[in-house]
């Protein structure tokens, strides 16, 4: 089994839409993570792709648009989880998982609301 990835830099965490989002950076990777869940509904996601932090000024204008909606095609791979749902592109749940090991690790008690996926 591979060890948990070093998380870098935590970038932000904020909330919008009913949803909690932290913006980190995995020590030995180029891209940028994006992880969110939704407060009171089974849906989370964490992605991966390329200037996540200099597109959220933009995303967050726009008060209408999800943040992961307006991501498109900077997105490059991820899990996401919908409601019993699960896909994965171009990441594994178990990658994912490590991953998000690292971030909970990374954030102590403040990271008490990531949820590692089924």
């Amino acid at each position: 089994m591979a060890s948990t990835p070093m998380i870098q830099t935590i970038h932000q965490t904020f909330s919008r839409h009913d949803r909690q989002y932290c913006v980190f950076s995995v020590t030995g990777r180029d891209e940028e993570f994006l992880y969110y869940s939704h407060m009171s509904r089974p849906l989370r996601s964490l992605m991966f792709g390329r200037n996540f932090l200099g597109q959220l000024p933009r995303l967050m204008e726009k008060e209408d648009l999800c943040i992961e909606c307006g991501l498109g095609l900077s997105v490059a791979g991820g899990v996401a989880l919908d409601d019993g749902d699960k896909i994965a592109w171009h990441f594994t749940v178990e990658e994912a998982n490590l991953v998000l090991k690292g971030l909970r690790n990374r954030l102590g008690d403040d990271g008490r609301w990531i949820e590692l996926f089924p």
